[in-house]
């Protein structure tokens, strides 16, 4: 281990080879476990329908052989600090990963030499080289120590760890599960208003604000001069670029894409101060900003399906947006309904933060375990 020694600088990793029970073999992975590669496939030439291809990250297509089944994956190609993953059923695996297989399972027991992966996962994302793109430098990687404890010891660990992640993915699920709730909460409380006030009077698009999309100017990519002005476009910035359209508060709305449809993310965003439009987003301007609120979450609420054409490239064209009918009750009701709405935004965003950091402080005692049992430390 001396030479990979020089190569790794993860914190803690050689001091464990220092305090692990004297009884514990301590080898390289080359000597107990066989490095086995993934095939190279296209989807043009392999692609089919029953089993997902995995590389170094996850499924990008699907075939009709596999040739692994439920295993640790560790990334070849591409590397990111998530490099060690295990993928659950039939799948095939491609030459952007590898497997590694114990030798002798009465010597090295596989769930015990799977879940050391974990534990070496920092320590393997070191030895990937390069700057654009980290791909593992396999020599290196044969030679990472491991630790061979006595076989009823590995099985001991594993126990212990299955317990404990156990609970841990319980927590996990339990706090995504709150975090989904509480993301929905603005959407819900918003369809509900909505339809309660089926009886405010409507007005089309068209009557509550001034479409500026003939002043919308596309660049393309080579043409575009860099700056410090955002370049909008039917998702938002796309760019930034040097020069501007637009100075003032305005709504701009989704003109094509499939989000039109899908709905990840909002088709309706508001935007303030200097900015460059490209002809994929419609550009409403209102005199009042708490209706221009209003519109926006308005139809972020709603489907537009009925407004939308084409399925291979769907089109809400400015026709279609202005033929869109809007509640639109008092402007104090409105102002109201903003408000609560922005009260609502501002709740679930710190809901979310939370809950982020709740993961994040799970995921790292998943690691603490894991660094625990590797140096006999657990109990």
């Amino acid at each position: 281990a001396g030479g990979i020694k020089r190569r790794l600088s993860c914190k803690g990793f050689f001091d464990r080879l220092l305090v692990a029970p004297t009884e514990w073999r301590i080898t390289t992975l080359e000597d107990v476990a066989e490095v086995c590669f993934g095939t190279r496939v296209t989807k043009k030439v392999d692609s089919g329908s029953t089993y997902p291809v995995y590389g170094g990250g996850g499924a990008t297509f699907y075939m009709d052989e596999f040739n692994r089944e439920s295993c640790v994956v560790i990334s070849r190609f591409g590397m990111s600090e998530r490099c060690v993953r295990r993928v659950e059923g039939k799948f095939f695996l491609n030459d952007s990963g590898l497997t590694v297989e114990s030798k002798d399972s009465g010597l090295l027991w596989q769930p015990f030499l799977d879940l050391q992966m974990f534990a070496l996962e920092a320590a393997i994302y070191e030895l990937g080289r390069g700057t654009a793109q980290k791909n593992l430098n396999v020599p290196e990687f044969r030679c990472l120590p491991v630790f061979v404890p006595p076989l009823d010891e590995q099985k001991r660990i594993v126990a212990a760890l299955d317990q404990a992640f156990t609970a841990l993915d319980r927590a996990c699920a339990n706090i995504e599960a709150n975090a989904s709730d509480s993301a929905g909460l603005g959407d819900r409380w918003l369809s509900e208003v909505f339809h309660n006030g089926c009886d405010w009077p409507t007005r089309q698009i068209c009557d509550v604000c001034e479409n500026l999309d003939r002043e919308r100017v596309p660049i393309t990519k080579a043409d575009r001069e860099p700056g410090d002005i955002p370049y909008y476009g039917a998702s938002g910035v796309v760019d930034y670029v040097k020069g501007f359209l637009f100075d003032e508060e305005l709504l701009l709305v989704s003109e094509d894409g499939a989000n039109l449809l899908a709905r990840s993310y909002p088709i309706a965003f508001s935007i303030r101060g200097k900015a460059w439009v490209n002809n994929h987003a419609h550009v409403l301007r209102f005199s009042s900003r708490t209706t221009q609120e209003f519109v926006r979450l308005y139809l972020n609420s709603i489907s537009l399906t009925p407004y939308v054409t084409g399925m291979a490239q769907p089109k809400l064209n400015q026709a279609a947006l202005n033929s869109i009918r809007l509640p639109m009750p008092s402007l104090s009701v409105q102002e109201s309904i903003v408000g609560r709405a922005s009260e609502i935004e501002a709740a679930s965003d710190q809901a979310a933060a939370a809950y982020k950091s709740q993961l994040e402080d799970i995921a790292a005692l998943r690691q603490s375990l894991l660094q625990a049992a590797f140096s006999g430390q657990l109990s």
